[in-house]
């Protein structure tokens, strides 16, 4: 490592010369925060502060000369960081393991963000160790997986049935739970940035940004909440349905305005089809309206920039009236189907595209339509696409 960089391996002491300002003013407010600064090739450690020091179980000038690589558990998910960062808009956050001085393991939740610290590219990291929430996971994956083998050795039917039902509800509420823990993890952090002043009390714009990402995964933590809630309620059989005669192709040219942004985001067409200009259908407006946008949505968001998304209403022989949404999307094999449509089921293509998503779109479509007495069906073939269509029964 250079003299310039070992200098600045000095803990608690803002940097001179020509880093950014900003950073020159995190530095001197993170003492609580652990706050390091490796150059970007090379992953050698510019800056550490004492709370950074404290975390790998050493001291501040005993990481002089060292390379962060050194503490990672797995050195490749640095690469990875870096991929994301490059992919980003210049940050990124992570989960990682790192290994301590005396050879312990943690784990850390990192915020990194791409800087220039003396003139060398580098990469900022705030750090969070969230080792004891990773340990309370895998207890309870612990705990599960011992409550299963003993449930296996259940013969009575009666029992198994109870086990099996038991079993079902811990699952769904460890999935839950792991979905839940997401967006309130970025609420924690960033909340916790802009109460601490990490960027200083003038720093307006950047606490506005924080704001903006605490408010996106609030509303996301919100959406789940409701589909949970809706999920519950279509099980336990207490969804009151509010049926009321509308106009069906007034309802799905109101969805395809509504989706319209993001069509247009994602570079892809949308043709809308309908068999007459109005189509009257006896059903819960609200909850149709639901089931047709989280069929869009999942059209929209798994179909490449360049492609189609069709919607169509007709009337069937038997005078049951059929809403399909199709696309030329990443599409699914028979058995990711029925993985689909499992709460909190994401298939692997699924979650690599869209990894925010809950994996509850579908289970809540299947069990609406059902609710109305109709059926959701499915045909879809990988890389080629996917039909979906909501089947109503005969209206009376």
């Amino acid at each position: 490592m250079s003299e310039a960089a070992n200098e600045g391996m000095a803990s608690n002491e803002p940097f001179s010369g020509p880093a950014d300002e900003e950073i020159s003013r995190l530095l001197r407010l993170s003492s609580v925060v652990p706050v390091t600064i490796a150059a970007w090739e090379t992953g050698a450690l510019l800056h550490a502060n004492d709370a950074a020091a404290a975390m790998f179980g050493t001291s501040a000038e005993a990481l002089s000369g060292r390379s962060i690589l050194e503490f990672y558990v797995e050195p490749e998910r640095r690469g990875a960081l870096l991929r994301d960062i490059d992919a980003g808009t210049g940050g990124t956050q992570k989960q990682v393991q790192l290994r301590r001085a005396d050879g312990s393991t943690i784990w850390v939740k990192v915020a990194a963000q791409r800087v220039s610290y003396r003139g060398t590219p580098s990469v900022f990291k705030i750090s969070h160790d969230i080792t004891e929430h990773m340990d309370r996971a895998r207890q309870l994956a612990e705990a599960q997986e011992k409550l299963s083998r003993q449930a296996s050795n259940l013969n009575s039917s009666a029992q198994t049935s109870a086990e099996a039902a038991s079993r079902a509800k811990s699952t769904f509420l460890a999935q839950m739970s792991h979905e839940l823990r997401s967006p309130l993890n970025a609420i924690l952090g960033f909340s916790e940035v802009v109460r601490g002043l990490h960027f200083g009390r003038d720093q307006v714009d950047k606490y506005a940004e924080y704001g903006g990402y605490i408010h996106q995964a609030g509303t996301h933590l919100l959406a789940l909440i409701d589909d949970i809630l809706d999920l519950a309620k279509v099980e336990a059989g207490k969804l009151e349905l509010k049926r009321t005669p509308f106009d069906l192709v007034e309802l799905l040219d109101e969805c395809a305005r509504m989706m319209r942004p993001m069509i247009d985001g994602r570079g892809l067409k949308l043709q809308v089809y309908g068999t007459a200009a109005s189509l009257m259908l006896t059903a819960d407006r609200r909850r149709t309206k639901q089931m047709v946008i989280n069929l869009l949505s999942n059209a929209i968001k798994f179909t490449h920039p360049g492609g189609k998304v069709e919607m169509a209403v007709q009337r069937t022989p038997d005078q049951a009236i059929a809403v399909t949404v199709s696309d030329t999307g990443i599409g699914m094999s028979q058995a990711e189907i029925a993985v689909a449509l499992e709460p909190f089921g994401r298939v692997g293509n699924a979650a690599a595209t869209d990894p925010t998503g809950s994996g509850l779109g579908l289970p809540i479509v299947k069990n609406l339509i059902e609710a109305h007495g109709g059926k959701l069906q499915i045909l879809s073939e990988l890389n080629r696409g996917t039909i979906a269509r909501l089947i109503f029964p005969a209206q009376s």
